[in-house]
């Protein structure tokens, strides 16, 4: 395999669609997040969080699927295609998730996120931004041979976290919701199984991305692929939302790097939830707030919008805080300074 037949780097149009998705992908990670806290209780903590965590389930899954259309376009046959995306042990969401005996489940228990589900939802988050951000790292070497076999290998992974948390999700609101409502919330009618990839639609969204002529038929990912190979030859900024994502990712990768960031079964240390969640909270500080009326993150408690504060100078210099956030940090700053 290798260079022979797959070529010695990701292909450029790939690069493309890797950075378009990985931005969508952190934006409904930044969402999932939001939809956690407290004051978005009243909007349904579970339905918003199922939404954005199916969202970027799928949009991972469409990346997956058109490197894979990639690789059967190159002569490499399904076969070997369904082993890299290890599609015999996907672990895809579900309206008929397990039960969850010892939980108490009603629609009053449920009000707010419970403890133990927002560390998960935590830790899948890190997990993914962690496993996204070395997808990135292997689309953009020159050289890398098994760039597909990498590449395919993490975003597999990120698929079934993502479907394991869902799952978890359901399972809890299992009682209060009927299954028509879990298979609404987790979008399962736009689902697809890895043992499908690629499909129909994977080669249009390829095509597309090449420029080759469509098949007669007008189709959304076609037409996604060919506004993508429109911008791939446009120098990314660093302010614009793809540099500002993927100098996010860049810069958590080096905070990062000289600790071991999982346990003996792959999930984030507590070190590493803490660092991925302050980082993509600094990206949501940077970004601004959906509602003008309210400083970013308001609905942190003030340490953490100073933490995430903290981050976002660092990642990207100065950025404005509310008063008392901003009086936290600069008196945890002096604390530091006395030690």
């Amino acid at each position: 395999m290798g260079s022979r037949i797959h070529g010695e780097a990701m292909p450029t149009h790939l690069r493309q669609a890797t950075v378009e998705s990985t931005v969508s992908v952190v934006g409904f990670l930044q969402g999932v997040l939001r939809y956690c806290a407290p004051d978005r209780a009243s909007h349904g903590w579970a339905r918003m969080c199922m939404y954005q965590a199916s969202d970027a389930m799928d949009t991972l899954g469409r990346l997956t699927g058109v490197i894979a259309a990639q690789l059967a376009d190159n002569g490499l046959n399904r076969q070997a295609i369904q082993h890299l995306l290890r599609a015999e042990d996907e672990h895809l969401r579900t309206a008929q998730p397990p039960q969850l005996p010892e939980i108490l489940r009603t629609s009053h228990d449920l009000a707010y996120m419970p403890p133990w589900l927002y560390d998960w939802v935590q830790r899948s988050v890190a997990k993914v931004l962690l496993l996204l951000r070395q997808v990135v790292k292997e689309s953009q070497d020159d050289r890398n041979e098994d760039w597909f076999g990498h590449c395919l290998y993490q975003l597999a992974s990120m698929l079934d976290e993502l479907g394991r948390l869902i799952t978890a999700i359901a399972a809890v609101n299992a009682d209060s919701m009927s299954h028509d409502t879990l298979t609404r919330y987790q979008h399962l009618f736009q689902q697809r199984s890895r043992s499908r990839m690629p499909d129909a639609d994977d080669e249009r969204y390829l095509a597309g991305l090449l420029g080759r002529p469509g098949d007669g038929e007008a189709t959304t990912w076609y037409a996604i692929g060919l506004a993508q190979a429109g911008r791939k030859e446009r120098p990314l900024q660093r302010g614009s939302p793809e540099g500002r994502v993927l100098h996010t990712l860049e810069a958590l990768d080096a905070a990062l790097r000289p600790f071991r960031w999982d346990d003996a079964r792959g999930r984030p240390l507590d070190h590493t939830r803490d660092t991925a969640i302050i980082y993509l909270d600094a990206l949501t500080a940077v970004e601004g707030e959906d509602d003008d009326d309210f400083p970013p993150l308001y609905w942190l408690p003030l340490h953490e919008q100073a933490a995430a504060a903290a981050a976002a100078t660092v990642i990207f210099g100065a950025v404005p805080l509310p008063g008392p956030a901003a009086d936290q940090m600069k008196d945890a700053s002096g604390a530091e300074g006395h030690r």
